[in-house]
């Protein structure tokens, strides 16, 4: 069992560089398409929001993961789930932690869908939280030689 929480936009200098680990995971996963220095700027600056999962046993941060509010044109709220790293093997320690805060921090914030993009494995994952694969994201590279 986890102990969810949103980390206060002055602390995340503090707490930063604990966590660093657990968000490369998922950045060297990605396309390059962003550092996980701008990750912490854009945390510090409050435009995405930074939540960590603390083993309640171990005492250990085992999740860390950052979210984006989306403002749509038609004044429509989402919650993007960006980046989500964690300890190998804690899966079973926070699945069932972390939605309910994410979803109180929405519901505070008048947000109407949480989205997020990830490998194949988390639809079957999140499909008992109550998540659906919504659409699919195909990528082709293009060689600027």
């Amino acid at each position: 069992m986890a102990l969810i929480y949103k980390v206060k936009q002055e602390n995340i200098d503090v707490i930063f560089p604990y966590i660093r680990h657990l968000l490369q995971k998922p950045l060297d996963r990605g396309l390059g398409e962003i550092t996980l220095d701008t990750v912490q700027g854009y945390c510090r600056l409050g435009y995405h929001q930074l939540w960590l999962g603390l083993d309640q046993v171990s005492k250990k941060i085992v999740l860390a993961f950052t979210t984006e509010i989306i403002t749509y044109p038609t004044g429509q709220k989402q919650l993007h789930l960006h980046l989500t790293g964690a300890e190998e093997h804690s899966l079973d320690k926070w699945l069932n932690d972390w939605s309910g805060p994410v979803e109180d921090f929405c519901k505070q914030n008048n947000i109407s869908y949480i989205h997020t993009t990830g490998r194949d494995g988390w639809e079957k994952v999140l499909k008992p939280l109550g998540y659906s694969k919504y659409y699919t994201v195909l990528v082709k590279e293009i060689g600027n030689d």
